[in-house]
């Protein structure tokens, strides 16, 4: 059987079927959900570790009819492993590395291993239990926003330089995916899970952008250090030489990009006006969008490696992407971020449509826009705009704190994804929001909007859905108002 027909055909595990959409004058039809179809849940590691997991895992199938696990297995991050912030968090890999796949790298086991919870190896532990569930086992690994401080020596040379020649600890930095002792490190892992594991498959999270969006502050997460942004290591200065592209030129433009920002943050407006400088910017330096593109093509490269590397292994496993909510506000990322592209070398892909929280997220975007290439137009002037690109129709500047995104947003987003994929076999499982943390002003999840979320999801031909960000953060009647409405699609839960 090849891939096209297994992926079409096979089922996900102990009974997740992959169900489907048709395409019909080029709209999309979503098809039913199947009683078996894809039902995902992230979970950090904390309670996989130290808690009696038969009832964990009987509540997440009796309230949602979870059949897959996404347990956060790598991180060096405390709140992906479920412990607070410490000086002496370690983190790394929750189940145990088997050194023969990481040859030749500066990392020790020491280095990649988690000792928290005992050095427990969470993989383990959990896939015997969770098979007894009917669960599978999911690797999810999102890749570190910062430098691991407690084995920084061994880690640091793995990590991006900044335009201004200094190495990153973290966002909106991370390690540079041109790097070979980068890429080794990962293409070990995705081995040493798929060879040492009884898994389902693997999902692999980025949540970075590229270097001169990150300059240019068009990011959700505002006000970021501008200075910071990547990447002019020496293997990606290599990589520009040998495309032909001017390095020196290049820094040279993420250098005026940044004062571009600096002066509108500290409001001087350019004479102009700032799409003007922008679009100026780039006419004198196209080498940045040279550099630009050297970068986004590089990340694309070292996703195909990773895949190629799972399916080398085991064919029958799947392997897929976390997609970053940052497309969802940003027009230039959505362009970077191609679908079509990220299909060709994954299963599945789960964009994160987080509806509740993406109010806040969308006005940080909007703030960092408006210190930049949108800054001639007011706030709710530059919101209706994006609105416009894309395609969205929400609530108004002033209400979209407490509101949200609506539910329409999940099934419209989950649409562009469908389409985006329509002529690859690739499965659309959204993330969608379930008590993904707020701050105050903030509206708060319900059972009702939880409901209607994943119900769009389908609406917008979704062929499973993944239940995010983190089982922990869950409120038991909002993870209710997910299988209610599962229940009301005739999903067997």
């Amino acid at each position: 059987m090849n891939r096209r027909t297994f992926i079409k055909y096979s089922v996900v595990g102990a009974g997740a079927a992959l169900a489907g959409v048709k395409t019909l004058q080029g709209g999309i039809i979503p098809v039913q959900p199947k009683a078996s179809t894809m039902v995902g849940m992230p979970i950090c590691v904390a309670p996989l570790a130290d808690r009696d997991l038969d009832p964990l895992f009987e509540d997440m199938r009796k309230r949602a009819g979870v059949n897959a696990l996404f347990p956060f297995i790598y991180s060096h991050e405390p709140h992906r492993a479920g412990v607070p912030p410490s000086p002496h968090f370690h983190g790394g890999n929750y189940a145990r590395p088997n050194m023969q796949y990481y040859k030749d790298l500066p990392l020790t086991f020491e280095d990649m291993h988690a000792p928290e919870f005992g050095g427990i190896d969470v993989l383990a532990r959990v896939i015997p239990i969770a098979r007894r569930h009917g669960i599978r086992v999911f690797c999810f690994v999102l890749e570190d926003n910062q430098l691991p401080p407690l084995v920084a020596a061994h880690w640091e040379p793995l990590y991006e330089v900044d335009h201004h020649g200094n190495r990153t600890a973290g966002h909106p930095g991370g390690p540079c995916f041109n790097n070979p002792q980068y890429q080794a490190f990962a293409l070990g892992l995705v081995e040493d899970y798929a060879r040492s594991y009884d898994i389902g498959g693997i999902m692999w999270g980025s949540e970075r952008q590229s270097g001169l969006l990150n300059t240019l502050g068009l990011s959700q997460s505002s006000g970021i250090d501008v200075s910071r942004t990547t990447c002019f290591c020496e293997f990606c200065r290599k990589k520009g030489r040998d495309r032909g592209i001017d390095v020196e030129r290049a820094r040279r433009g993420y250098d005026e990009a940044e004062r571009f920002v600096r002066k509108n943050r500290a409001g001087r407006a350019p004479r102009d006006g700032y799409f003007a400088e922008f679009w100026r910017l780039l006419l004198k330096y196209p080498e940045a969008l040279a550099w630009e593109n050297l970068w986004v093509t590089s990340r694309h490269e070292f996703k195909a490696a990773l895949y190629r590397r799972v399916k080398a292994v085991n064919p029958s496993l799947l392997f897929g992407w976390h997609v970053w909510q940052n497309m969802s506000f940003s027009p230039f990322q959505r362009a970077e971020e191609d679908y079509a592209v990220l299909a060709e070398n994954c299963d599945f892909l789960r964009p994160a449509l987080y509806n509740n929280v993406a109010g806040a997220r969308f006005l940080d975007f909007v703030k960092g826009a408006d210190e930049s290439v949108f800054g001639d137009l007011p706030p709710e002037d530059t919101l209706r705009v994006l609105y416009q690109q894309l395609n969205y129709q929400e609530a108004p500047y002033d209400q979209l704190l407490a509101t949200g995104l609506s539910a329409d947003y999940v099934e419209r987003e989950t649409r562009r994804a469908v389409e985006g994929v329509a002529d690859k076999p690739v499965q659309i499982w959204p993330g969608v929001d379930i008590d993904v943390p707020v701050d105050p002003g903030q509206g708060h999840c319900t059972p009702e909007s939880v409901r209607q979320a994943v119900k769009a999801a389908f609406k917008g031909g979704a062929q499973g859905i993944i239940l995010s960000r983190n089982y922990t953060e869950m409120k038991p009647a909002n993870l209710s108002g997910a299988g209610a409405a599962l229940r009301e699609l005739g999903v067997t839960i």
